[in-house]
């Protein structure tokens, strides 16, 4: 077969390939079109991508910690490390008190306005404790930040209202080596759990007590002179008791090591969801387990469905890619044998 008609056949071969999985693409896309109206349906699509299959274990400690729970292995930011320094924050041998300090410094002066802040962990801080800005994410971020440049052990719960999108609730729990045990504080709404004895309520205690309703748990101030997420605690009950549904963990706490990742860095000037699919391409954004609760079934199969839309959306928009370039370059080959073969 002459050169020029083999790169014909194989030009065509390519171009139906292409067609093929362009329109592959185009359906996938398109079933996905319904998720890029708002904010919390892109914070659904992240969070799809992000879902990982085995359920939310809880019941571990940082000794028995599951190998693939991401934490920072590395020395934390100059910043936060100069910060629990200058500011004492670390209390010797009270990872408890530790805490509570560290929650008082970032609700410093007790004011607070509110709003996404969306940046990388200095400018978080910065805008935290210097104009008030901030919400329960950037709070959670910049506690388990500072928690482990204290050398406390702290990882992130979540819940959701709308099927783990982005209308939801995070918050920390922390490992009291001195009570070996859990510690549930909310820092961004000033207040951790507490029984009627005021012993603080590790984060399943606290969503025990919730959902039995034996017993109403105290909220204890974090910062008594500073604002409080509720002006009544039956409305923080409330609110707590509408998401039980929905709980879910971030599989890590590796605020420094994704803050610090180059792609991180280099999206970040541009957009969030930007820089956050930059962590995720990277491995360092951490993933996410449900608790799985015979509630939330339909929820998590509605998520793996999703992910697996954005999975084969993904995939065709590789190949469809990878068979322009082939059928492209076979084509320019075929011209060029056939002006290699024609008679002069």
């Amino acid at each position: 077969m002459e050169p020029s008609k083999a790169g014909k056949i194989a030009a065509t071969l390519w171009l139906r390939l292409f067609l093929v999985s362009a329109v592959l693409t185009l359906i996938a896309a398109g079933s996905l079109l319904p998720h890029l109206k708002n904010s919390a349906e892109l914070v659904r699509m992240r969070n799809a991508l992000l879902l990982q299959s085995e359920p939310a274990e809880y019941d571990w400690t940082p000794a028995t910690k599951p190998k693939s729970f991401a934490v920072d292995d590395g020395a934390p930011m100059p910043l936060y490390a100069d910060i629990v320094a200058r500011n004492e924050l670390r209390v010797e041998g009270d990872d408890w008190a530790t805490a509570l300090k560290i929650g008082q410094h970032l609700l410093v002066d007790g004011n607070r306005t509110g709003g996404p802040i969306q940046s990388d962990l200095t400018q978080t801080y910065r805008r935290i404790t210097e104009l008030g800005e901030g919400y329960c994410g950037d709070f959670a971020d910049t506690f388990t930040g500072f928690a482990s440049a204290a050398g406390v052990f702290t990882r992130p719960w979540a819940f959701s209202f709308d099927g783990f999108g982005g209308h939801g609730h995070i918050f920390n729990e922390i490992w009291d080596a001195q009570q070996a045990r859990w510690i549930m504080i909310d820092v961004f709404n000033n207040f951790y759990p507490a029984d009627a004895t005021g012993r603080p309520l590790s984060a399943m205690a606290f969503r025990n007590a919730l959902l039995t309703g034996v017993t109403v748990p105290q909220l204890v101030p974090v910062d008594a002179l500073a604002k409080p997420g509720f002006k009544y605690a039956e409305k923080a009950i409330a609110y707590y008791r509408s998401g039980l549904p929905e709980w879910y963990m971030w599989w890590g706490s590796n605020v420094f090591e994704n803050d610090q990742a180059f792609l991180v860095r280099t999206l970040g000037g541009t957009h969030r969801a930007l820089e956050q699919l930059g962590g995720i391409v990277g491995g360092t954004y951490p993933g996410i387990r449900i608790l799985e609760t015979s509630q939330n079934q339909p929820q998590r199969d509605s998520m793996h469905w999703l992910r697996l839309r954005l999975i084969v959306a993904t995939a065709a928009g590789v190949f469809s890619l990878i068979f322009f370039v082939a059928w492209l370059a076979t084509r320019r080959g075929s011209k060029e044998a056939a002006l290699q073969g024609r008679p002069t």
